[in-house]
């Protein structure tokens, strides 16, 4: 109609003089997509004003700043075969070959009780796959989040566009309930909005940037609706340094999520991300397994690497660290090439490309995992990030989980711990000397039982403490000791010889009890350490003989 020619030159003129006024033209649309009275009217302008460049997308882009796209989110042979209308704005990033393939990994998680459950999406751009898993799924709720508060903007538009059909009137779905009904999109840093709503999940998916800003003043700026196309843009492209060892990698806003996650996904929840390969997949599956998730691999596939993403911040990590990353030249071959490489490909026109795998999550031992967290979560921010809840073995990762959940409740219940003796755990320095008089005959006490962490740590500290002109070391115990103790300085004269600060001579012996003894009494050391063999260990008799022969010598 004549009117609604009108609306739509009146909407185009005034998107035309910049990207900003474009969107500052969706956002009033939007406001009035938002009201009941005005919502139809709103909607019928959108489809007429797609209508109007059916043809020529690409020249409304270049022209008025925006462009509607129909995306299908739908696998090849996919039986529903429901097409999205998304429109598109310069400074939020648009689908590519990443996030459909992300979709089409997430299309592997068979999911057949979705109806009563609650998704949420990280960095939702656009709105598209948080729509499309509303559209397949039917879901309770789905949350898209995004920390562009463009972004946000532009997926309710899309929410509109999808939920409404070009007369403006609702889409419903077997269940009576639109679109509008299913999904809500929310300015959010990650899982913010959903921590602070205290809104738990059963799923959580994400596609998330995976490469370090090569600008970190841009990562500082404050975030709002007028700061730069170019800057908001690059939200999808880039991520901060997080604090998390995976920064290294360039995973440290993914590894940021599943913590945050942790908190609000429901014990047989799940997460699903996609992970660039270019740090390794065992970089990439250790995100999770340390973090206490099992793991499952739904797709793995090979995209191109965006031609607009400047990959020097992995150049740079390669350079400061024996890791490389795995970059493929094209599309074929399995050889992996570095960043450095990679880099210098791409800047002399060659197109690289990396695995990319869509990883599914799920808490290993749930409620003690979620519990140990609860509990660490305030003041133990430290021991929190340092945990490594991978067990080679299953079958006792449950009694570990309990003892880590008993010994975080300790700690936090007890803020000041009494410190042991110096020389270990009286109680268990009582037990050595009961069984030392039980089972050997040998009268000891606490006092003379010291405990350390280790054997090879014993016998250095002792000859430190002792610093013994000449100390005999059984030969199976001399390994761990300083090399510059194991001298064959003559023996002879060794009291007036000058030995160098914190340096003890070591004489190496056997530990059969009758060639022992048989230097003790030849060398006359002031310390004596050795084991016992296995058939000596039977009787008492050998220790016994041994600690004669010191006695006699003064050792």
């Amino acid at each position: 109609s004549e009117d609604e020619s009108k609306d739509v030159d009146a909407f185009l003129s005034s998107c035309a003089a910049s990207g900003e006024a474009a969107y500052a033209a969706a956002e009033a649309v939007l406001e009035r997509l938002q009201a009941r009275a005005s919502r139809a009217a709103a909607r019928r302008l959108l489809g007429a004003v797609r209508r109007r460049f059916d043809a020529g997308q690409e020249h409304c882009f270049l022209t008025f700043h925006f462009r509607d796209v129909v995306v299908d989110p739908h696998p090849q042979g996919f039986q529903q075969s429901t097409k999205l209308t998304m429109m598109e704005i310069p400074s939020i990033f648009t689908p590519v070959d990443w996030s459909f393939a992300f979709y089409e990994g997430l299309n592997q998680h068979q999911d057949s009780t979705s109806r009563d459950k609650t998704y949420a999406e990280l960095g939702c751009g656009n709105g598209w796959i948080s729509i499309a898993l509303a559209e397949k799924l039917s879901p309770l709720k789905v949350y898209g989040l995004d920390i562009n508060p463009r972004a946000i903007k532009i997926a309710w538009i899309n929410l509109y566009l999808n939920a409404l059909d070009d007369n403006g009137l609702p889409v419903y779905d077997r269940e009576g309930k639109t679109l509008l009904d299913r999904v809500e999109f929310h300015e959010s840093d990650l899982l913010s909005y959903c921590i602070d709503n205290k809104i738990e999940l059963d799923c959580i998916v994400g596609c998330i940037p995976q490469i370090l800003n090569p600008n970190p003043e841009a990562i500082s700026k404050i975030m709002t609706e007028n700061s730069s196309e170019k800057f908001l843009y690059s939200l999808s492209n880039y991520c901060a340094l997080q604090g998390f060892f995976e920064d290294q990698f360039g995973l440290g806003l993914i590894a940021r999520a599943v913590e945050e996650g942790r908190a609000v996904i429901k014990p047989m929840g799940i997460m699903i991300f996609n992970i660039g390969g270019r740090p390794g997949q065992g970089v990439c599956e250790r995100l999770f397994l340390r973090r206490g998730f099992h793991i499952s691999k739904l797709w793995q596939t090979k995209i191109m690497q965006a031609a607009d993403t400047d990959i020097s911040a992995l150049v740079e990590i390669e350079q400061n660290s024996p890791h490389p990353f795995e970059f493929f030249m094209d599309l074929v071959g399995d050889q992996s090439v570095s960043a450095r490489t990679a880099q210098a490909y791409m800047k002399s026109g060659g197109r690289v490309s990396h695995a990319l795998s869509v990883y599914s999550c799920q808490l290993h031992k749930p409620i003690q995992v979620k519990k140990l967290f609860e509990i660490l979560k305030d003041g133990f921010n430290e021991i929190s990030s340092s945990l490594d809840l991978s067990f080679d073995n299953d079958s006792v990762a449950a009694e570990k989980m309990a003892f880590l959940v008993y010994l975080a409740s300790f700690l936090k219940e007890n803020k000041s711990n009494p410190c042991e003796p110096p020389f270990g755990c009286l109680n268990f320095r009582n037990l050595v000397a009961e069984f030392m008089k039980s089972y050997y005959n040998i009268p000891s006490t606490s006092d003379n039982v010291a405990v350390f962490p280790s054997r090879a740590v014993a016998i250095e500290i002792s000859l430190r403490l002792f610093s013994p002109a000449l100390a005999i070391v059984d030969e199976h115990l001399t390994r761990h000791l300083p090399k510059q103790w194991l001298t064959s300085s003559a023996i002879e004269g060794r009291a007036d010889c000058d030995r160098a600060k914190d340096t003890v001579l070591v004489i190496e012996v056997p530990r059969q009890s009758d060639l022992l003894i048989e230097l003790i009494r030849k060398l006359k050391p002031q310390v004596v350490v050795t084991g016992m063999a296995k058939f000596e260990a039977i009787t008492s008799a050998a220790l016994v003989n041994i600690l004669s022969a010191t006695r006699d010598v003064g050792s």
